[in-house]
């Protein structure tokens, strides 16, 4: 077995719930996550050589994830498919947390596929404003504007969940984390 094949199973052995949760949290559909890991995955390891390291390899499928999942939203735009959601909705557990938890996802769901990335790699990931900008490319100006405008859509589209933008622009310590429901597979 060739290195790059141990570290790819011991990736998914050690990490694939978290990288499936993440494709979840972008995605809000457990099909449409499976494709989004495995696109990940494939972009990872196509030329039969990756990452050597889990952690790199992590590091490495995560911002394929966030990739793959921008561009498959700027083909869609020029190009639409039909949204299944509805179709296989599941019915919310009754309590507060998990209700408010479902909301806030299908809010985060509604957003456009640049605010919702900086949206969930703030506060899903922890990330601040610069760490954002650095592993999707564009300038830290650019993901604040994403960010406030994000926490704006949802606070007058879906009401207020707790985020603060001056959170979200200057990255503090104190955040939010948004968590996926029904992670496992």
């Amino acid at each position: 077995m060739s290195r790059w094949s141990e570290t790819l199973d011991a990736l998914m052995r050690e990490r694939g719930r978290a990288l499936y949760g993440y494709a979840f949290v972008l995605t809000g559909d457990a099909a449409d996550a499976d494709d989004l890991l495995q696109d990940a995955l494939v972009r990872a390891f196509k030329r039969g050589r990756g990452p050597e390291d889990v952690g790199a390899a992590h590091a490495y499928v995560k911002r394929a994830i966030q990739t793959a999942f921008i561009d498959t939203h700027r083909r869609a735009s020029v190009r639409p498919r039909r949204d299944g959601r509805d179709a296989d909705r599941v019915l919310q557990d009754p309590t507060a947390a998990s209700a408010t938890r479902d909301a806030l996802h299908e809010a985060v769901l509604s957003l456009p596929p640049r605010e919702r990335a900086c949206l969930v790699m703030r506060y899903f990931d922890g990330l601040a404003s610069p760490a954002i900008a650095e592993e999707l490319g564009i300038s830290a100006g650019t993901v604040r504007g994403y960010l406030a405008s994000a926490i704006e859509k949802l606070r007058r589209t879906h009401g207020d969940f707790g985020l603060d933008p001056t959170d979200a622009l200057e990255g503090g310590d104190e955040h939010v984390v948004i968590t996926s429901k029904g992670g496992a597979r």
